[in-house]
Formats: structure tokens, C-alpha cells, sequence
């Protein structure tokens, strides 16, 4: 049996499109578990689907995974405490998802919009910074 190429388009059908998210996202999630296991490496894989749901995998937990990546790229701005160990860089930023949203204040949200935005910021700016050093 030969495998085809297939196409990397949008899958218009809404149902076919979220059957394709479900296998693929586990299919990540697997191929994250067997590089973490094989190259005792340390990843975290999030997903939000169209409903708006989250869908994270992490080792040894996303929150530090992530952290790690923020701690590593940020510059620390002027009089900002750097974090020097791993229990400081797993405070160094909190993403509120340890509570669930319904249980949430309007302070809290704001904190988690504000936090998100921050984190998406680095991670543009970062791949901004890894394309244009490849184009070289």
C-alpha cells in the first residue's frame, strides 16, 4: 500500500474539521510523549479548539515547560529580579490555569487576558527573531 500525498488545506466540512483536530491533537500529543521519553526531554504542547477549550500536554507539567521558555528569552527589564533556580522560574509567571475559568473573579480573568497577550507577544516576537536569523 503507498501512502498519498495529501494537500495541507482548510477542512471547510465544520464536523470533518473537528474529527481531524481530535485524531491529530492526540497524534501530537503521543509523538511529544515517545521525544520526552526517547530524549529525556523536556516539551509542552498546547492546543485551543474552536469551542475555545484547552488542550495541554507537558513534561514534567506545561506550567514549568513554559516558564522555563519565558525565564530564558525574556531580558530582565531594569531592577526586575531574575529567578536562578527551578522553583523560582516556576513562580516567575503564574498563568492562573490551575483554577478553572468558571471559578474565576473579573480580577483574575483580567490578570490571565493580560498574562495570555504577554506570552503571545514573546512567543511572535521570538519566532520573528528565529525566521529572520534563518533567512540570512
Amino acid at each position: 500500500m503507498v501512502r498519498t500525498k495529501v494537500e495541507i488545506k482548510k477542512i471547510e466540512d465544520k464536523a470533518k474539521r473537528h474529527t481531524t483536530f481530535t485524531k491529530r491533537r492526540q497524534g501530537l500529543f503521543k509523538k511529544t510523549k515517545e521525544l520526552v521519553k526517547r530524549c529525556d526531554a523536556e516539551a509542552a504542547v498546547i492546543t485551543f479548539s474552536l469551542a475555545g477549550n484547552i488542550f495541554a500536554f507537558g513534561h514534567p507539567s506545561v506550567d514549568t515547560v513554559v516558564n522555563r521558555y519565558i525565564a530564558a528569552t525574556s531580558a530582565p527589564e531594569i531592577g526586575e529580579v531574575v529567578p536562578v533556580d527551578e522553583e523560582a522560574v516556576e513562580d516567575y509567571v503564574t498563568l492562573g490555569l490551575e483554577v478553572p475559568l468558571d471559578d474565576m473573579g473579573m480580577d483574575e480573568l483580567d490578570e490571565l487576558d493580560r498574562t495570555m497577550k504577554e506570552m503571545k507577544k514573546k512567543v511572535v516576537d521570538r519566532i520573528d527573531g528565529i525566521a529572520s536569523g534563518s533567512k540570512k
